[in-house]
């Protein structure tokens, strides 16, 4: 058992509750939004070949995030995400489980609200900004803000893309896939600053 700093179990705790929380706003203003839109009768799921579709966005967002992984960790033109990264993790010295829980809660909440109800109403386009305001990326202030902003306005693309394709399970596993292994990537020091 790894020892823990004071308070980072609090701490912990914290991220697990608010991520939860969030998941449930989103989820609950998307079904509103799906309600007012009168499209609430519209599936979101569909059991046809599940586990394939699930397993397809799994592997999608796995091997994107590895690649990115790379990318960011070995380029020197991303120290300051590295550093920024590192500073990000390192105060709630996150286990597994709060791994597991931010990234399913990521998946679910986002995908939900952002493809199921409102990628139908306001198209990809306008769905992307509100995705990269919701990431707190529209403070365009520098070239990596803005890298950032665009990274995450094309990840949003992308996820309306693998949902058009092959459905709302395949884009929530994409996108949790994708947050559980970058997470995973940060919490194994992987993202550390080179000294």
């Amino acid at each position: 058992m790894q020892p823990t700093t004071p308070g980072t179990g609090d701490a912990r705790r914290v991220v697990v509750g608010a991520s939860a929380a969030l998941a449930a706003l989103l989820v609950s203003a998307a079904l509103l939004l799906r309600w007012l839109t009168h499209r609430n009768h519209e599936p979101l799921f569909s059991a046809d070949q599940v586990f394939l579709r699930t397993g397809i966005g799994a592997l999608i967002g796995a091997v994107l995030a590895s690649t990115n992984a790379a990318l960011v960790a070995r380029l020197s033109a991303f120290a300051r995400v590295r550093r920024l990264a590192h500073h990000a993790v390192e105060g709630i010295e996150p286990r597994w489980h709060t791994i597991l829980m931010v990234a399913l809660a990521a998946g679910i909440g986002e995908e939900i609200f952002f493809r199921g109800a409102l990628d139908p109403v306001a198209g990809r386009w306008i769905t992307g900004l509100i995705f990269v305001a919701l990431h707190g990326a529209l403070r365009i202030c520098d070239r990596s803000a803005l890298a950032f902003a665009a990274f995450l306005y094309l990840a949003s693309l992308g996820l309306s893309a693998i949902n058009a394709w092959q459905g709302l399970e395949c884009a929530i596993s994409a996108h949790a896939a994708y947050d559980l292994a970058m997470l995973a990537w940060l919490v194994q020091g992987a993202a550390k600053p080179r000294l």
